[in-house]
């Protein structure tokens, strides 16, 4: 027969080796330190939190510049180069006298990237737009939904953020 060697472990229950008393213990100390990065490690920091808000308002105005079909509205938050990509657009809008109303019906951030005064941030939108005319509000272009997988490329001019230009991941 062999020896067995009884311990206490936490809770005053008895175990028949240490090896179990360990191990019990390891795995515990193993879900805590989970929970505890799951609740606090994953959340983004202060400056991916900026980056992430400063996306989100760029989103609403770039709404904005496409219901009013004024690139003006835009200029502030982008550069010259991601205005240039709107211009053809905004330019379709005023020669037809039309307006581009747009919902955004899903966004999720995905990751997020800060490094000095260039930043990425990823998402996933499904946006449903249409036009109309501007001044009968007659749907000129019928209601479309689409879905984007976007990665925001921005730089800070000036002390301010701006998008420099927005990659579609899926083309």
């Amino acid at each position: 027969m062999v020896p067995v060697s009884i311990q206490k472990c936490s809770r005053n229950e008895t175990v028949i080796s240490k090896e179990k008393c360990v191990k019990r213990n390891l795995l515990f100390t193993g879900i805590l330190v989970f929970l505890l990065f799951a609740s606090f490690g994953c959340k983004p920091g202060k400056e991916d939190e900026e980056v992430r808000n400063f996306v989100k308002t760029y989103v609403s105005v770039m709404q904005g510049t496409y219901a009013k079909a004024n690139l003006n509205i835009i200029a502030p938050y982008a550069t010259e180069k991601e205005i240039r990509k709107m211009f053809p657009i905004i330019q379709a809008l005023k020669a037809t006298d039309n307006i581009m109303n747009t919902e955004v019906l899903d966004y999720n951030f995905k990751k997020s990237s800060v490094n000095g005064d260039v930043a990425t941030v990823t998402t996933s939108e499904r946006w449903r737009y249409w036009w109309q005319d501007k001044k009968t509000g007659v749907i000129t272009k019928p209601k479309a939904e689409e879905s984007y997988r976007l990665e925001y490329n921005l730089v800070k001019v000036n002390g301010r953020w701006k998008v420099d230009f927005i990659k579609n991941l899926d083309e």
